[in-house]
């Protein structure tokens, strides 16, 4: 099949992804009906299984799957025509993408039954409902006005947090969703609200320009934000038909190549890094040549008409092939041992149940009085893979302390040659100027600001690799606590059961026995939605930790510095400078003298304050995880005492029709396999 027949079925594509999710959802429904059946139904027989955590995974998956939706965060710098890639993707001029005006609001943009723009505000003001006229007369800006708001560290609309436009175009009623952000932010705002779309998006679509590709400021944000992180990125290289008008004889085919060649190599040294999937290049799948305002004239021309040559063929088989394939597989194989770990409790559950029910009361007391020990090995299996946890997070806590001291410390050795990349375009002799001196501290703010988010994102990238080492080994130990576990838990089937076969022609089937142990190996791709929002894994929980606390940082540090570096003080300057002043590379070399100054006098005080801020946020990474170990290891261990308990209960009341009785749970078994066959027949549909 051609890029063109992909690109042209991806809707159709989508019908059908939605589609098998919701079946996918409705089975996964109908085995935690069964399950609860079997739990109220046990009621009145031989008691409950002890189910309750099962049913309410499969319930929680099945919401995720049925509400779930593909979410993009359009990135990208100001003037690159993210709005009119947008609009061209979806066919319709939706959002404002003038000549002039800017985008000035994070925006969101998904589906709707009609038509409307909300505003929501940061302070408790009510949200405001606006048509698409009052919406981009009111919240776009021109792009001179922009440059000046940026320049003094202002925003247009302050009090706004961000806008949610609903419209019922055909491609977001396949539940896509585009957030579509005013610019790139990689100052001291370091935009929070934008930080929390990178960690609850799918994929992010990095649009950049053709005329102007991978700027300081683009590249600055991807290495500081972007690098590292796990996340899909997208790379739409904006205007390619603009390439034509910089060369020289625009007729010339030759000359137009070798232009073309050469944009291709700068892309190409700048983006590889970020087209990585363990360790294979998926350059030729994640960047893309488009050129937006043709495909979106061609589109409002004739919704039909084959956007071939603007790039958007390649890029929609792409995106095609991402949310149909590889986010599918990724959804299939998450619901699929949902359900799996489910079946497998359940048949553990009443393998051990039916060859008990023909034991006497006091039979059955002294079986489940002869496993208390194991019961108290099982506890303190947990336990001592707890105190492993604290002793792995209490060594890294400090190791990482200690490393960002060290490293603020040193900070006073390269802070002229790292902080001269950070100030480019700073012009020195504004601060002569009493005019233009606000203007030039303004700037020279900025560039320090810059300068400390390259510097503590560097130390970032080096901590995550500590941490995702500390989690590794984690992983590895649970695998031998694991083992542990399963023996003890086998001792406790041999007591309970031994190896007797029995007419109703069920036996104890040891594989099929589910342990808390199992999930702990599976904890980071099923950590719950409350900490990644169901879309990254465990491991994305605590970068998106590590990643606020460098937000809080910058501002601390930066707080810290600017109160006594004030004007006054800078100004003392040109008191010391005279006659000299005049001249920009004196100038130059004092002010960063001074700068440096205050800031190596201020970094014993910043490494002390701020290191408790690191410590906070690596300690909440381990406890969080050790938090979900606990609670796992516990509902395991209850889960099994109650349904012997439950077992012996019913017993004391009432006389059991052992035969009724595994009949009911063997037709349930055979319903929930057939079940979860059903699943994993549609799997192979996503």
């Amino acid at each position: 099949m051609s890029s063109q027949e992909k690109a042209a079925g991806w809707l159709n594509n989508l019908d059908r992804l939605v589609r098998v999710r919701n079946e996918i959802a409705t089975l996964l429904e109908a085995i935690a009906q069964n399950l609860t059946k079997a739990e109220s139904q046990a009621e009145n027989t031989s008691g409950k299984l002890g189910l309750s955590q099962e049913i309410e995974r499969l319930i929680q998956q099945s919401e995720n799957l049925r509400q779930g939706v593909f979410r993009f965060l359009v990135l990208g710098d100001m003037k690159r025509g993210k709005s009119t890639f947008l609009n061209a993707l979806l066919g319709q001029n939706l959002l404002p993408s003038d000549v002039t005006p800017c985008t000035a609001l994070l925006t969101v943009l998904k589906y709707g039954t009609t038509e409307k723009v909300t505003i929501y505000y940061n302070d408790k003001k009510q949200p405001e409902e606006l048509d698409f006229q009052q919406f981009k007369q009111r919240y776009t800006i021109d792009v001179e006005e922009a440059k000046i708001l940026e320049g003094v560290k202002r925003l247009a609309f302050p009090d706004i947090s961000h806008a949610v436009v609903e419209h019922p175009l055909p491609l977001l009623a396949k539940g896509i969703e585009f957030v579509d952000s005013p610019g790139l932010n990689d100052t001291e705002a370091r935009n929070q609200l934008t930080l929390d779309y990178i960690y609850n998006c799918h994929a992010i679509l990095f649009v950049l320009s053709a005329s102007q590709p991978c700027t300081l400021d683009e590249r600055r944000y991807l290495q500081n934000y972007l690098k590292d992180r796990g996340l899909t990125i997208f790379f739409i290289v904006n205007g390619w038909d603009r390439v034509r008008d910089g060369i020289v004889d625009p007729e010339d085919t030759e000359e137009l190549q070798l232009a073309e060649e050469k944009l291709r190599q700068v892309l190409q040294a700048n983006l590889a890094e970020y087209c990585q999937d363990r360790g294979r290049d998926i350059y030729q799948k994640r960047v893309f040549e488009l050129s937006a305002l043709n495909a979106l004239r061609t589109r409002l021309k004739n919704s039909e008409a084959s956007l071939e040559g603007t790039g958007f063929v390649e890029f929609l088989a792409s995106l095609n092939h991402f949310l149909t394939g590889e986010r599918a597989a990724a959804e299939r194989e998450q619901a699929r041992s949902i359900a799996l770990q489910a079946c497998h409790r359940f048949q553990g559950a009443i393998s051990r149940r039916i060859p008990l029910l023909d034991e006497t009361v006091d039979q059955l007391k002294n079986k489940i009085d002869s496993i208390q020990s194991e019961f108290a090995s099982l506890s303190k299996i947990g336990n001592q893979f707890q105190q492993e946890i604290r002793t792995v997070r209490d060594r890294n806590v400090q190791e990482i302390s200690d490393s960002f001291r060290t490293y603020i410390l040193d900070l006073e050795n390269t802070f002229e040659e790292d902080f001269l990349s950070n100030q480019p375009d700073l012009d020195f002799m504004q601060f002569l100027d009493k005019n233009n001196r606000g203007m030039f501290y303004g700037s020279f703010k900025l560039a320090f600001e810059r300068y400390m988010n390259d510097r503590l994102s560097a130390w970032e990238f080096i901590a995550k690799q500590k941490i995702a080492s500390a989690f590794s080994e984690l992983e590895e130990k649970a695998v031998d606590f694991r083992v542990e576990y399963e023996q003890v838990v086998e001792a406790m089937n041999k007591k309970l059961l031994g190896y007797r076969f029995y007419a109703v022609g069920h036996s104890y089937k040891p594989e099929e026995i589910s342990t808390w142990a199992e999930v702990v190996i599976d904890m980071f791709s099923f950590i719950p939605d409350k900490l990644n929002r169901g879309i990254y894994s465990f491991s994305m929980f605590w970068q998106s930790v590590l990643s606020c606390v460098m937000v809080t940082l910058v501002l601390n540090i930066i707080r810290v510095i600017f109160a006594s570096l004030t004007l006054s003080v800078l100004g003392g300057i040109l008191v010391f400078a005279g006659a000299v002043a005049l001249q920009a590379e004196y100038v130059r070399q004092q002010f960063i003298s001074t700068t440096k100054k205050e800031f190596v006098k201020h970094l014993p005080q910043i490494a002390d304050e701020q290191s408790q801020y690191i410590c906070e946020a690596v300690r909440k990474c381990f406890d969080t995880y050790e938090e979900q170990v606990y609670d796992r290891v516990t509902a395991d261990i209850n889960s099994r005492k109650a349904e012997l308990d439950s077992l012996l209960v019913q017993k004391q009341f009432r006389e059991i029709d052992i035969q009724a009785e595994t009949k009911r749970l063997k037709d349930l078994e055979v319903d929930i396999l057939s079940q979860l066959q059903q699943i994993e027949f549609l799997g192979g549909f996503l």
